[in-house]
């Protein structure tokens, strides 16, 4: 009973901590959601090993700056997921509603210069064009379904979410982003970046209500994945989404805490 109250707590908190966010304007700042945007796609890139730094990221976005003596591919990964990110802002303004060829052209912006050609015993298939895989994976300590069983589970999977996206609101529309998240990502549908799509797609839902958007910190990457497992283990979505209601508070207190930082004036230094 304690543990339920304090989950009551901590999602009230969410509400109290994204009125104070929402209330300072702080969105209204020049270029802001572009730099909240690098900073989720650090974010994300680094949960998968990416060796760019924040700083790395911003200027090779902002300005097509290479980072000496870090792999290629790694500055590849970053440019595709932000191109990424822009393709997803431009269809959340269109209202276009989920679709399995929409999850795969999210997953070919994400894999484009990154992926390649893999040949089965199943048959070909292309991770930079967004094509489902053909082949069982095993990660960590599972493994994810049958690539037979992929396009049935993914369409159930556009199906539930558009029946559930327009009537969202309140706490709904979080919950939501966390739940195409984890059910994605156990669908695993791609032969590679499907922790990126999964949380490109989470981040979808909430530019798709002009919700502020979500970052998984890279330094919780391990509270993510106990989060993933646990919610599978029990079969209990709560797990996951009160994960997500933690990273969004988390992050709702850094922007505050930063904001409030500024407002307090400067002095220059001599």
């Amino acid at each position: 009973m304690l543990h339920l109250l304090k989950i009551d707590i901590m999602w009230d908190q969410l509400k109290i901590l994204r009125e104070q966010y929402i209330n300072q304007r702080i969105t209204d700042s020049i270029d802001y959601e572009k730099f909240c945007m690098i900073s989720i796609v650090y974010n994300s890139s680094k949960i998968e090993g990416c060796s760019l730094s924040e700083t790395d990221t911003k200027v090779l976005i902002e300005n097509n700056i290479t980072a000496q003596g870090k792999p290629l591919t790694d500055h590849l990964m970053i440019k595709d997921h932000y191109d990424a990110f822009l393709m997803l802002k431009e269809a959340a303004r269109e209202k276009r509603k989920l679709s399995v060829e929409f999850i795969r052209e999210i997953n070919a912006f994400v894999m484009k210069s990154t992926g390649s050609k893999v040949s089965t015993i199943s048959g070909d298939f292309d991770t930079s064009k967004g094509d489902l895989r053909l082949a069982q994976v095993y990660v960590d300590i599972k493994y994810f379904p049958d690539f037979l069983k992929v396009p049935k589970l993914l369409q159930q999977l556009v199906d539930t979410i558009n029946s559930r996206i327009d009537s969202a609101q309140g706490d709904e529309i979080i919950k939501l982003s966390a739940d195409i998240h984890y059910n994605f990502v156990n669908i695993h549908p791609f032969g590679d970046g499907n922790g990126r799509t999964a949380r490109l797609l989470m981040n979808y839902i909430q530019l798709y209500h002009k919700e502020p958007l979500i970052k998984i910190f890279t330094e919780d990457r391990a509270e993510y994945i106990d989060a993933l497992n646990e919610t599978e283990d029990q079969g209990n979505l709560d797990i996951f989404r009160d994960f997500i209601c933690r990273q969004q508070i988390k992050f709702y207190e850094s922007e505050l805490e930063k904001f409030k930082q500024r407002k307090s004036g400067f002095s220059l230094l001599f």
